[in-house]
C-alpha cells in the first residue's frame, strides 16, 4: 500500500512538472510573438511593407479636372486636363490644358515654340483629351469639344509639329481614347455616349500620324471601353464590358497586325463582374505579350466599400489570370493601372475609409507599384501619394471620372490627380506627384469598428 502511494506521488510530480513546462513554453512563445494580454504590454506590430516613397506634390495653380499623363522614351512627361468651364477667367487659351516636363516633374510648361506655329493649337477649342506616344516619340493629343475632335502633334520633347482641325470621326465624343505605335500608327477610340450602329465606342486607325483616319468599326455593345497597344510591337488591345450598371463580363479584343484586322464577333473573356462598375475598365500593354486589365465592382459601395480587380496576360491577351487586389475596406474610386518597363506595373485610386460615405468622409490618393509583376503574383502595397485629403464629403463625382498614372523609364511612378475645391463641380486644382519604389513603411491601421 505504501509502495502504491509513493508511485502515485511520483507520477503526480512528473505530471505537474510537464504541466509547468508546457505553461512556460506557452508563455515564452506568447512573449516572442508579441501577443500579450497584461497591462502595459504593447500588442504585436505588423510587418513593414515595401512601398512607393512619394515626393512633395507639385501644384499647377490651374483649375481643371480628369487629368491624364504620358511619358516618352527620354522620360519627358506630358500632362493634360479638362478645364473649369464654369469659370473662363481661370484659363488663358481655348484648347484643353497641356503641359510638358523634361525634369521629372519638377517644372511644367505649356509648349508654344517654335513661334508662331507653336501657339496655333491653343486657339482650337477643347474640352478634355487623351495623350499617346509612338515608338519615335511623336506625341499625339486628341482634344474633344464634344461635337468632334482636334489632333495636335509634338516631337522632340514638346516641339510643335502640326494640328488637324475637326477630325470628323465620332459625332459626339465625351471621352476620347488614343494610343500609338511604330512611326505614326495611331489608334483612336471614340465614345458616342450611347450605343450607335452597334457600339457605344467606334474604333479608328491612322497610318500617317493622325492626319487622316479610317472609317469606323463599332466595338459591339453598350459597355464602357478603353484601348492600348505595344509601342514597339504589332498588337493592339481593346477592353470592354458587356453591360453598364449591372453584372458584366470583362472582354478583350486583340489585333495582331497593328489594327488592320479585328475579330469583333469573338471577344476573349477575362473575367466577370458581379455587380455594377463605376468606372471604365482599363487596359495597359507592355512589350513581349504582357497585358494588364483593371476593373471594379461597386455593389453597395457607399456602405460596404468597392472592390478592384486586375487581370494579367503573358500571351498577347489570349489567356488570363485575375486577382482581387482590394487592399482595405473603403470606397475605392477611379482606379487606374499602368504597365511600365521590365515587367513593372502600378495601380492608383482615390479612396475613403470613412464608411458609410458621409459629408465627413475624407478621400485620399493611394498608389502602389510592383517592379517584377510578371514573374510572380502581383504584390501591391498601397500607401498615400499625398498626405492631405483630395476631397471631404459625400459627392461621388467631386473628383470626376478619371485620372492617370505612368511609370517612366527610370522606374518612377508619376501620377496626375486633382483636388476638389468647389463649390462648382468644375472647380478643382491640378496636381502631380512622383515616387520611387523602395521605402519600408508599416501598413495603415484599419478603422475601429463603428468609427
Amino acid at each position: 500500500m505504501e509502495r502504491s502511494r509513493k508511485k502515485l506521488l511520483k507520477i503526480s510530480a512528473v505530471t505537474t512538472g510537464l504541466i509547468v513546462a508546457v505553461v512556460l513554453i506557452i508563455v515564452i512563445a506568447t512573449s516572442n510573438s508579441g501577443v500579450h494580454t497584461g497591462e502595459g504590454v504593447e500588442e504585436e506590430q505588423p510587418e513593414p511593407l515595401m512601398v512607393v516613397d512619394f515626393q512633395e506634390p507639385y501644384v499647377f495653380h490651374k483649375q481643371g479636372y480628369e487629368p491624364g499623363i504620358a511619358v516618352d522614351s527620354t522620360g519627358a512627361l506630358y500632362y493634360t486636363a479638362h478645364k473649369n468651364l464654369d469659370d473662363k477667367s481661370s484659363w488663358d487659351y481655348l484648347a484643353s490644358w497641356f503641359f510638358v516636363s523634361t525634369d521629372n516633374g519638377k517644372t511644367w510648361t505649356s509648349p508654344t515654340e517654335p513661334f508662331p506655329r507653336g501657339a496655333l493649337w491653343q486657339t482650337y477649342l477643347g474640352d478634355e483629351g487623351d495623350i499617346a506616344v509612338d515608338a519615335m516619340d511623336n506625341v499625339y493629343f486628341v482634344d474633344t469639344y464634344l461635337i468632334d475632335n482636334h489632333i495636335h502633334v509634338w516631337a522632340n520633347q514638346g516641339q510643335y509639329q502640326y494640328s488637324v482641325r475637326v477630325q470628323k470621326t465620332t459625332g459626339l465624343d465625351d471621352r476620347p481614347w488614343i494610343t500609338a505605335q511604330g512611326d505614326g500608327i495611331v489608334h483612336y477610340l471614340g465614345n458616342n455616349a450611347v450605343e450607335v450602329n452597334g457600339g457605344r465606342y467606334w474604333y479608328y486607325r491612322s497610318t500617317n500620324g493622325a492626319r487622316t483616319f479610317s472609317r469606323a468599326d463599332p466595338v459591339p455593345g453598350n459597355g464602357w471601353a478603353h484601348i492600348d497597344c505595344e509601342r514597339n510591337g504589332d498588337h493592339v488591345y481593346v477592353v470592354s464590358e458587356s453591360n453598364t450598371g449591372a453584372d458584366a463580363d470583362i472582354l478583350m479584343y486583340v489585333s495582331n497586325d497593328r489594327g488592320v484586322t479585328w475579330n469583333w464577333n469573338d471577344p476573349i473573356l477575362i473575367g466577370h463582374r458581379d455587380g455594377p462598375g463605376r468606372e471604365y475598365p482599363i487596359v495597359s500593354a507592355q512589350e513581349d505579350g504582357v497585358v494588364w486589365v483593371l476593373w471594379n465592382d461597386a455593389e453597395k459601395g457607399v456602405v460596404n466599400g468597392t472592390r478592384i480587380f486586375i487581370g494579367r496576360s503573358l500571351d498577347y491577351g489570349q489567356t488570363w489570370e485575375t486577382w482581387n487586389i482590394t487592399p482595405f475596406k473603403a470606397f475605392i474610386d477611379y482606379p487606374t493601372i499602368n504597365a511600365g518597363p521590365d515587367g513593372s506595373v502600378a495601380v492608383a485610386f482615390y479612396a475613403s475609409k470613412d464608411l458609410p460615405v458621409s459629408s465627413e468622409s475624407e478621400w485620399y490618393l493611394y498608389g502602389a507599384m510592383d517592379l517584377n509583376a510578371t514573374v510572380h503574383e502581383p504584390s501591391l502595397n498601397f500607401t498615400k501619394g499625398d498626405p492631405n485629403p483630395c476631397y471631404v464629403g459625400d459627392d461621388l463625382h467631386a473628383l470626376h471620372d478619371f485620372f492617370e498614372i505612368v511609370i517612366s523609364p527610370d522606374m518612377a511612378l508619376n501620377i496626375a490627380y486633382q483636388y476638389y475645391v468647389g463649390p462648382e463641380n468644375g472647380h478643382s486644382d491640378l496636381y502631380f506627384v512622383r515616387g520611387s519604389y523602395g521605402k519600408m513603411e508599416l501598413p495603415e491601421p484599419e478603422p475601429a469598428a463603428g468609427s
